[in-house]
C-alpha cells in the first residue's frame, strides 16, 4: 500500500491509498521522461505521443489551432511536435491525459465536476499569465503548477466523492484541517503523492509543498519564483470566483517578490475567458458557458467592499458599545472612590492608596525620603452645625474640600477621612522644613478662604497634624502613621486651633 504521511490526521480517517487512484498512461509517462531529458529529440517525442491515439488527435488539433498554425494544415505528429515545441507538447500531453483519466473516474454531480475543473483551469491559466507578466521564463512549468494544484481537489472527488463532494459544495477551497478530517490528508498532500507515483518531476511537488506551509519570503530560485506565482494565482482565482480568501495567504508578499502589483490580477482577468475556453477544449472538458471574469472580479470586489463597510460599521458600533461600557465603568469606579459632598477621594480610596504606597516602599520601589501623612480637621465644626444647621455644615465641607484640592500637589493624595476630617498622603518628604511647609500650606489655604452662607460670612479654619517617617514600620505601618498624625492633630487643637504640629522621624 502506498500512502503519504499526513500532519495531525483524524484518528478515525484513514489516509487515501494512492494505489487506488488512476494510473498515468504509458504514453504520458514516456513524454514526461523524454521532456526532462536535456538530450531529447523531436523524433523521440513524436514516437511517445503516437502511442496514444486520443492524445495524438489533441496534439494535431492544437497544432492546427489559430494560435499555432503556420501555413498549410498539419497532418503528422512529427510536424505537430516541431510546430508546437517540446514544452507545449509536454504541457498538453500531461494536461490532456490526466484530465481525461480523472474525468472518467469522477462520479459526482455534473455541476460540481464542472465547477471544480473550472476553478482548476482558471488557476492554471492565471499561473501562466502571471509568470509571463513577471518575466518568469518557466511559463509552462507555472501552468502545470497551477493545474496540479487544482487537481488535488479533483483527486479528492475521485477518491471520496460523497464526503469530499459535500465538503467542497459548501467550502470550494477548504482549509487543510477540514480536508484532513475528510480525506486523511490535505488535497496538496494527495496530489503530491499522486505526482510522485506517476513519475512527474519533483519540481512540481516542491512548488506545492513550498506554498502549503505559507512562506513569508520568496527567493530567486526556480522553485521560489514558481511558488510566488502559484500563491498569487490561488488568490486571484478565489477573487474571480467571489471568495476573497484569507488575509494571510501571502499574496501581497508574493506580488512584491515578483515585482507586480494588485492591478496584475485585472490584467489577467481580461484575458481569462479566451484562454480558459481554449484550454477546456484542448483538454476535452465541458465547462458550460464561460463567464466574464472581469465582471466576476468586479462583483467580488464590490461584495468585499460592501462586507468591509458592514464590518467597519459593526466595528464602529462595537467600539461605541465598548466606549459606553468603559464610560459606565469609569462612572461607577469614580462613584465608588469619590466622596459625593466634597468631590475628594473617599475613605476606601485612601485605604487603597496608602496600602499601595507602603507596599512600594517595603519592596524598594520608592526612592529615599520619608512618607508623609497629615490629618486635617475643621475647627469648631460642631458649633457651626449647631448654629447654622447641617445644610450650612455641608456647604462648608464642600468649600473646604474644593480649596484643599486646589492646593494639593500632583504627587500628593487628599481624601475625606470622615465627618469634618481630611487626610493627606505625601509619598516623599525630604526633611523637617518640607513637612512644616506642607502643613502650613493647607492651614493657610483654609484660613484665607472666604465662605458665605445665606449672606453670612463664616470664619473657617483647620488644625493640622503631620508626620513623616522614612522607615515605615513593618508591623501595621498605616495604623502607626495614622495614630501618630492624629496625636499631632490633637496637640494642634489643644494649642488653640488654626495651628499645625509636625514630627519628622529620623531614621537610624
Amino acid at each position: 500500500m502506498i500512502t503519504v504521511p499526513t500532519t495531525q490526521p483524524e484518528p478515525d480517517i484513514a489516509p487515501i491509498d494512492l494505489a487506488d487512484l488512476p494510473s498515468m498512461p504509458m504514453a504520458a509517462m514516456s513524454i514526461v521522461r523524454i521532456c526532462d531529458d536535456p538530450e531529447v529529440g523531436l523524433e523521440d517525442l513524436s514516437a511517445a505521443v503516437s502511442m496514444d491515439p486520443a492524445l495524438s488527435a489533441q496534439i494535431l488539433r492544437l497544432a492546427n489551432s489559430v494560435a499555432y498554425r503556420r501555413g498549410d494544415e498539419i497532418t503528422s505528429i512529427d510536424r505537430a511536435t516541431m510546430q508546437l515545441g517540446i514544452k507545449v507538447v509536454k504541457l498538453t500531453a500531461l494536461g490532456f491525459v490526466v484530465s481525461t483519466n480523472l474525468s472518467d473516474r469522477l462520479d459526482v454531480a455534473p455541476h460540481l465536476e464542472s465547477q471544480t475543473w473550472h476553478q482548476c483551469l482558471v488557476e492554471a491559466v492565471a499561473c501562466r499569465e502571471l509568470a509571463a507578466l513577471a518575466g518568469v521564463r518557466a511559463t509552462s512549468e507555472a501552468f502545470l503548477s497551477g493545474l496540479f494544484d487544482g487537481l488535488g481537489r479533483i483527486l479528492g472527488l475521485v477518491a471520496r466523492p460523497a464526503s469530499y463532494g459535500e465538503l467542497i459544495s459548501t467550502q470550494p477551497w477548504p482549509d487543510a484541517d477540514a480536508e484532513r478530517a475528510c480525506l486523511g490528508m490535505s488535497s496538496t498532500e494527495l496530489v503530491r503523492g499522486a505526482l510522485s507515483t506517476w513519475g512527474v518531476p519533483a519540481l512540481y511537488s516542491e512548488v506545492l509543498a513550498w506554498t502549503e506551509v505559507g512562506q513569508v519570503e520568496f527567493g530567486s530560485s526556480e522553485v521560489d519564483r514558481l511558488a510566488a506565482v502559484l500563491t498569487v494565482a490561488r488568490h486571484a482565482t478565489r477573487q474571480v470566483f467571489g471568495d476573497p480568501g484569507r488575509e494571510d495567504d501571502g499574496a501581497e508578499i508574493a506580488l512584491a517578490a515578483l515585482g507586480l502589483d494588485a492591478t496584475s490580477v485585472d490584467t489577467i482577468a481580461n484575458q481569462l475567458a479566451t484562454h480558459v475556453a481554449d484550454l477546456a477544449s484542448t483538454l476535452n472538458l465541458t465547462l458550460g458557458e464561460i463567464p466574464d471574469y472581469q465582471a466576476l472580479l468586479d462583483q467580488a470586489r464590490t461584495q468585499l467592499i460592501s462586507t468591509s463597510v458592514q464590518i467597519a460599521q459593526e466595528a464602529q458600533g462595537q467600539s461605541e458599545r465598548i466606549h459606553t461600557l468603559q464610560a459606565e465603568h469609569e462612572s461607577l469606579r469614580h462613584e465608588a472612590t469619590t466622596d459625593r459632598l466634597t468631590g475628594l477621594a473617599n475613605r476606601a480610596s485612601f485605604d487603597d492608596s496608602i496600602a499601595r504606597i507602603v507596599e512600594d516602599r517595603q519592596l524598594g520601589r520608592t526612592r529615599s525620603g520619608a512618607l508623609g501623612l497629615a490629618m486635617i480637621d475643621i475647627d469648631r465644626f460642631k458649633v457651626l452645625n449647631d448654629t447654622h444647621g447641617h445644610l450650612c455644615g455641608d456647604h462648608v465641607l464642600a468649600a473646604v474640600g474644593r480649596r484643599l484640592a486646589e492646593v494639593t500637589r500632583a504627587d500628593e493624595i487628599i481624601a475625606r477621612y470622615g465627618g469634618e476630617e481630611f487626610v493627606l498622603i505625601a509619598p516623599i518628604v525630604d526633611d523637617v522644613r518640607g513637612l512644616d511647609s506642607l502643613a502650613e500650606r493647607f492651614r493657610e489655604a483654609i484660613a484665607d478662604l472666604r465662605v458665605e452662607y445665606n449672606g453670612v460670612a463664616l470664619a473657617v479654619t483647620v488644625s493640622v497634624g503631620a508626620i513623616a517617617d522614612p522607615l515605615v514600620h513593618p508591623t501595621d505601618p498605616v495604623t502607626t502613621l495614622l495614630e501618630a498624625a492624629d496625636e499631632l492633630l490633637y496637640e494642634a487643637k489643644s494649642g488653640g486651633r488654626n495651628a499645625t504640629r509636625t514630627r519628622f522621624v529620623v531614621g537610624n
